[in-house]
């Protein structure tokens, strides 16, 4: 078991921990990392993309390096599905643009790690299974031209794991057999515990079978079912994930990265649920 080297990372993006709503200003933005480096949080996710428009590398990689924090980059990704599966129209080449954005940010603030989210359906009319089938090969073609242009400079891109409706996936395991296509030095895993949760699948089953190419864990709270906006992102405690099991099966395979929270609430609550998960680490529960 390791139960050494698993740290929090705070998202970049708390709704709730400033005044303002999206876009931020690059200020803001380094104004959230030195907060952060006071509540005593050692690793940092700038993310997701589109709430920063102008981000200041040179100015954001000397704040970061003079708290000496870790740090990684997530596009995320607000893509049609439709829109994406027609190849050569504007969707694609915004998806594109982003994630080579997010690449080229990671080198210049130093980081070795990547993620972004698959696309999904604006309509439910559109989500048939030629459309989806159509959307999945466009994405494959986007991720693999994203995973080439990471290798080369070094960085990891991970995909996290929407594998729902609306998404282009149809559950764990067609999620996983869309990842298991790439080699596994190529395309990692950012697991997304809350939206898992809330959707009915099993947390357990999804970190082992996620184990070999685990590099990053979402955290927030979630309920089963329900509003997905009500339901998660929550602070740790007012959802109904046992988080002691989850950090135990995290042990069990050896994971030993990033927990990211991605919790919309106040400083507090944030603060709280870093302290819970903490005292869960150390006494290795």
């Amino acid at each position: 078991m390791n139960m050494r080297t698993m740290r929090l990372a705070l998202h970049s993006a708390p709704e709730g921990f400033f005044r303002s709503k999206p876009p931020y200003t690059n200020s803001e933005l380094l104004r959230l990392v030195k907060k952060a480096a006071s509540l005593g949080f050692k690793c940092f996710e700038v993310g997701p993309l589109w709430s920063f428009p102008k981000i200041d590398a040179k100015s954001l990689r000397r704040t970061l390096d003079r708290y000496k924090m870790e740090r990684s980059v997530h596009v995320g990704g607000i893509y049609d599905a439709e829109k994406l599966a027609q190849s050569a129209g504007s969707e694609y080449e915004k998806a594109q643009e982003e994630a080579n954005r997010g690449i080229e940010l990671c080198r210049e603030l130093g980081s070795g790690l990547v993620s972004l989210h698959p696309p999904f359906f604006m309509s439910d009319k559109a989500r048939s299974k030629q459309s989806m089938s159509k959307a999945k090969d466009c994405f494959y073609r986007l991720v693999d031209d994203s995973v080439d242009l990471a290798s080369q400079k070094g960085i990891k891109l991970a995909l996290e794991s929407f594998c729902c409706p609306p998404f282009i996936f149809n559950g764990l395991d067609d999620y996983m057999e869309f990842v298991s296509s790439f080699r596994s030095l190529q395309l990692w895993i950012l697991l997304e515990v809350g939206h898992l949760f809330h959707m009915g699948f099993s947390l357990d089953k999804a970190v082992h079978m996620s184990r070999k190419r685990l590099s990053d864990v979402h955290i927030h709270d979630a309920t089963l079912g329900g509003d997905v906006q009500k339901a998660t992102h929550l602070p740790i405690g007012r959802g109904q994930i046992d988080f002691t099991d989850l950090i135990s099966c995290l042990h069990e395979v050896n994971y030993s990265d990033w927990l990211t929270l991605e919790i919309n609430g106040s400083e507090k609550e944030i603060l709280d649920s870093m302290k819970t998960l903490e005292h869960m680490l150390k006494s290795g529960k």
